[in-house]
């Protein structure tokens, strides 16, 4: 018969250190898309330069044109 499959004890320091390890790649996660997303809606604008343009509709065009879907969203 095979031992019991107890649940591994987690410390109060362990389970702290998850929390802000968690923590922080969330916020890290947020501001890399927040910054992804104003590249792209810097691209679709006139002062892009054209590399950037066709890059951003490569790009957008991968994903179904969300943000395009965005820039629409917000004109109207």
């Amino acid at each position: 018969m095979p031992p019991p499959n107890y649940p591994r004890y987690v410390s109060p320091k362990e389970r702290a250190e998850n929390r802000a390890r968690l923590i922080s790649v969330a916020l890290w996660g947020g501001a890399a898309l927040a910054i992804s997303v104003a590249a792209m809606l810097f691209a679709y604008t006139d002062q892009a330069p054209p590399w950037l343009r066709k890059l951003a509709l490569q790009i957008d065009g991968t994903f179904g044109f969300p943000i395009l879907a965005l820039i629409r969203a917000m004109a109207t």
